[in-house]
C-alpha cells in the first residue's frame, strides 16, 4: 500500500481549485446572481 505524500495532497488541492474555477467561469451569470441574492439575504424559491 502506498503512503500519501505532500505531492499527492498538493496535486489533489490544485485539481479541486481548477475545477472550482472552471465551474465558476462556465456558470458566471448564475454565480453572480446567486452571490448577489445571498448577500442581500434573499431566498431562492426554485424547487426541482
Amino acid at each position: 500500500m502506498k503512503n500519501i505524500t505532500k505531492r499527492d495532497i498538493r496535486t489533489f488541492l490544485l485539481g479541486m481549485l481548477t475545477m472550482f474555477l472552471l465551474v465558476i467561469a462556465y456558470d458566471w451569470n448564475d454565480f453572480v446572481s446567486g452571490f448577489m441574492d445571498g448577500s442581500k439575504g434573499l431566498r431562492s424559491e426554485v424547487i426541482k
